[in-house]
């Protein structure tokens, strides 16, 4: 098998499987008992908060576990938009990038039955947030803005740093950064202190499902996402899922010590699958300034869906586009936001690497793109 579908969802490697074993064996009750078991089991609990804030340079107290990216950026747009309101009652403008993965643009529809004005912010020909035009939204009525650092259909880097430079004007405005798919190369991209509210998701860095993480300042206002028991400081109650939060915590400090190497490799194999689908004439969509572990082409004429399953007969794994509307058949919501006609990116794929793929993998699907090429 030749996985590379690594943006929807990473191989969890051995020693995550067996530290989420050793956890789920010696450490399963409760971390809220105030027995000395789960005064153990806490403290484990408390190892991994600290662990996470430390990679995220986000004070402990400031790191939330959820059950996965969805769950923290509906809370973002839920229970943390509608304190934020609270506070700043003057404040009635959301803006949302244009290439939002779809567990923030879901949410567009109510958020304006709840009175907000949304505005999508738009992005080049390039997939990159349109500079200009998004400091041209920016006023002292935006209550939060939420844009991806990586985006999750063509790879391309977003520019925070000069988003940043932005916000510094409105430092009442919450800034919210989808980072789910920076894990794999561009953590760096997050460490800023603008940034009030970052997501992750454990899945997309070779740990277990099931876990996801919002890093929240102190100085935004929240109203719980989940009620209840009171876990989470109050702001998530249900029961912690500790040994995907433990894995997650050993995984992201695993993937954070190997950034630097793991840009260099895959960027690297990148550029060799690029030059190897641009000999046999595919479209290439995913821009310069992009992540390495992402390649978004299209052929055109031919529905993605159809090329996913030429791939695979040849043991190659890929996607149409996020995992999540690949299944339902939706068009790349970021390529139409780029300008690209719909007929070129109903033909588009996405590959997308990890930690662990190899020159061998990278290898064999370059000999095979112009055999599956040549069948169309």
């Amino acid at each position: 098998m030749y996985y590379f579908d690594n943006a929807a969802s990473t191989k969890p490697t051995q020693d995550i499987l067996q530290t989420y074993m050793t956890v789920s064996e010696q450490f399963f009750a409760n971390p809220s008992s105030v027995h000395s078991f789960g005064e153990k089991a806490s403290q484990l609990l408390n190892q991994a908060r600290q662990q996470v804030a430390e990679i995220l340079r986000f004070d402990t107290s400031e790191i939330y576990f959820t059950s996965s990216g969805t769950e923290s950026n509906n809370w973002v747009l839920t229970g943390i938009t509608q304190a934020l309101k609270e506070r700043h009652p003057d404040k009635n403008r959301i803006l949302i990038s244009s290439i939002e993965h779809g567990s923030m643009t879901a949410q567009i529809e109510r958020l304006v039955h709840q009175g907000f004005k949304v505005d999508l912010i738009p992005v080049t020909d390039q997939g990159l947030v349109d500079m200009d035009k998004f400091a041209n939204l920016l006023d002292n009525d935006v209550l939060l803005v939420s844009t991806m650092a990586v985006n999750n259909e063509i790879g391309a880097k977003q520019p925070l740093i000069e988003m940043s430079v932005e916000l510094m004007k409105y430092p009442t405005t919450a800034w919210h950064v989808d980072a789910v798919q920076a894990t794999t190369s561009e953590l760096a991209t997050i460490h800023n202190n603008r940034i009030d509210l970052v997501t992750l998701s454990s899945h997309k860095f070779h740990a277990v499902r099931g876990a996801g993480v919002l890093a929240k300042r102190k100085r935004i206002a929240s109203h719980p996402m989940i009620m209840g028991g009171g876990q989470e400081s109050g702001q998530r109650s249900s029961t912690e899922n500790l040994a995907a939060i433990v894995t997650m915590s050993k995984a992201l400090r695993l993937v954070s010590e190997k950034q630097a190497d793991t840009h260099e490799r895959l960027e690297k194999y990148k550029q060799q699958i690029i030059e190897a689908l641009k000999d046999n004439n595919w479209n290439i969509h995913t821009p310069k300034e992009s992540s390495a572990h992402i390649i978004c082409a299209s052929y055109e004429g031919i529905p993605g869906e159809v090329l996913v399953h030429a791939f695979a007969e040849k043991d190659i794994f890929i996607s149409t586009t996020s995992a999540c509307s690949s299944r339902r058949r939706s068009a790349h919501a970021t390529l139409r936001a780029m300008g690209i006609p719909d007929s070129i990116s109903e033909s588009a794929i996405r590959m997308s690497m990890g930690i662990l793929t190899t020159q061998e993998e990278v290898d064999y699907l370059i000999k095979q793109i112009p055999h599956i090429t040549n069948k169309f």
